[in-house]
């Protein structure tokens, strides 16, 4: 039987980071970040700007229809995406037969995050911002994988094996 895996985090979690680590395990593992070109634009809209925020629920009900595709085929599917479980209801609104979802969030260390997010070349507004989000997902996700004090192969691992073990 086929499950949908969401493991969330805010911006500076790691899920970017995780990407090529997580390829070696048998399941397909996608991205909210690997869309939009290198410039935040999709279409023609630099969709990650908070300017661009009427589109966000778009996208996500994009993103909600390429994992129900991926479903389809067969197999466990793994999204990261910075979405909390709220968002990603909204999202499944409408959608035939939303599959069950096991939510698990990425998270790190505040001072990790404004260390990985202040590299990135981020304001301390938005580093703000992403610290309050990531609060936030901390309250509505209680499965976590730190990247804290961890190579990002250590937590591939540890989320490989949450999902190859998973009897959920």
């Amino acid at each position: 039987m086929s499950r949908l895996y969401v493991v969330t985090g805010a911006p500076g979690a790691g899920k970017s980071t995780l990407l090529p680590h997580l390829a070696v395990y048998p399941f397909a593992t996608v991205d909210f970040d690997e869309l939009p070109e290198r410039d935040g634009s999709l279409l023609g809209i630099n969709i990650t700007s908070p300017s661009a925020d009427s589109v966000w629920p778009a996208y996500n009900r994009l993103w909600v229809k390429i994992t129900a595709m991926m479903l389809r085929a067969g197999g466990n599917v793994l999204v990261l995406c910075p979405l909390t479980p709220a968002e990603w209801a909204s999202a499944s609104a409408g959608t035939t037969d939303p599959p069950h979802v096991l939510w698990a969030r990425l998270d790190c260390a505040d001072a990790d995050r404004r260390t990985r997010l202040a590299a990135r070349g981020w304001e301390s507004d938005q580093i703000e911002e992403a610290l309050k989000d990531a609060e936030e997902l901390r309250r509505t996700v209680d499965r976590e994988f730190t990247t804290t004090g961890r190579s990002p192969a250590e937590t591939s691992a540890a989320l490989g094996l949450w999902i190859n073990s998973n009897k959920e």
